[in-house]
């Protein structure tokens, strides 16, 4: 009841945003303003039934921001990929000459340490991975480093949902199910690692390439959360989707650290307060996707297999060779520090 009470407190507080009424402050000049670049579309309200995860974050946010400041700080949004993708608007992010981005998957190629929260199977529930982001040592710690190597402090961490196989060839049910497919991901090292390790071959391309590829054959299959599939219709170009949750898949909220620090404190204070509320938001729309609206429409388009236990073990054991490879590029102790914060957040789970 706790959860449910959280995810339609935070809707509600991102459909609130949206009014007119809500946080209206008077026209001023703003002292600063605010670029913020993320994936997502911004159709919703008017042409979709819950925001994508990352728009909800946005919508919260700005409306926030621009109402705990009295409009001294205005937010510029650009969904959709408008000004840049993923990757070059983080390394606009470290260079400063943007302010603010969402990122999935991509930070690796400025942090080889971040790899380690995308390891396969190792999550066993949102929960955990949400405790080990909100409340754990580790992550405040390696987040803190991250900043210090490049100038992006992380202000939240946003869900965009827990990743599955589709493919247009065959139903996967196993690891050897995975033999002689190819499949785009994330151009992030550890994605290529993990679908190699499984039997496949990978073809790191962007996310706006997807739908194109799998059509033209390019790649036989993909790897998203299901509102994602489900938002882009690349259940028209694949016929398979195994729910094999291997990766669970972060939308993680970036600022330049130059142009956070030189803010007044209570500026600062808005941003942070506004940050959490968009976390929740983000939350909550990417678990009433996934798991109501756009899982329906999946399972109307496509055929849906879940694995059993004993399959999901084969799936991830076979994904272990994934673990041996990070701890060559980024050592043991990030690896060892990220899987005891993952065992804690068991723990206080009952797990």
């Amino acid at each position: 009841m706790k959860k449910l009470t959280g995810t339609i407190a935070a809707l509600a507080l991102a459909a609130l945003a949206l009014t007119p009424a809500f946080g209206q402050a008077k026209k001023v000049k703003p002292d600063y303003k605010i670029r913020f670049s993320y994936t997502d579309s911004a159709t919703w309200p008017k042409a979709a039934t819950v925001p994508q995860a990352e728009h909800a974050f946005a919508v919260v946010f700005k409306n926030m921001v621009e109402s705990l400041t009295n409009g001294k700080v205005a937010v510029e949004l650009f969904p959709a990929m408008s000004l840049a993708d993923a990757k070059t608007s983080m390394e606009m992010v470290k260079s400063g000459s943007l302010e603010m981005s969402t990122t999935t998957g991509t930070a690796a190629s400025i942090f080889p340490a971040i790899q380690v929260i995308n390891l396969p199977y190792v999550f066993k529930s949102d929960e955990i991975a949400w405790w080990v982001f909100d409340q754990s040592q580790f992550w405040k710690d390696l987040s803190a480093d991250f900043e210090k190597k490049n100038g992006i402090k992380i202000l939240a961490m946003g869900q965009n949902g827990t990743r599955h196989f589709t493919n247009s060839r065959r139903p996967i049910h196993s690891p050897a199910d995975m033999k002689g497919l190819k499949f785009r991901v994330m151009q992030s090292p550890i994605y290529v690692t993990m679908v190699q390790s499984l039997g496949a071959s990978a073809t790191p391309l962007a996310h706006a390439e997807i739908y194109t590829s799998c059509q033209t054959g390019v790649v036989d299959g993909q790897e998203n959360p299901v509102w994602n599939i489900a938002a882009n219709k690349w259940y028209e170009v694949q016929k398979y989707i195994t729910l094999d949750g291997h990766v669970w898949s972060e939308n993680m909220v970036m600022i330049n650290s130059k142009f956070f620090n030189k803010l007044p404190a209570d500026y600062q204070r808005a941003i942070k307060i506004a940050s959490y509320h968009a976390q929740n938001a983000d939350r909550a729309a990417e678990a009433l996707a996934t798991r109501v609206l756009d899982f329906d429409t999946l399972k109307s388009t496509m055929e849906v297999y879940a694995p059993s236990p004993a399959e999901l073990d084969q799936f991830k054991q076979a994904a272990m060779p994934t673990y041996d490879w990070l701890r060559k590029q980024i050592g043991d102790k990030v690896v060892d520090d990220f899987l005891a914060a993952v065992k804690q957040a068991e723990q206080v789970y009952g797990y």
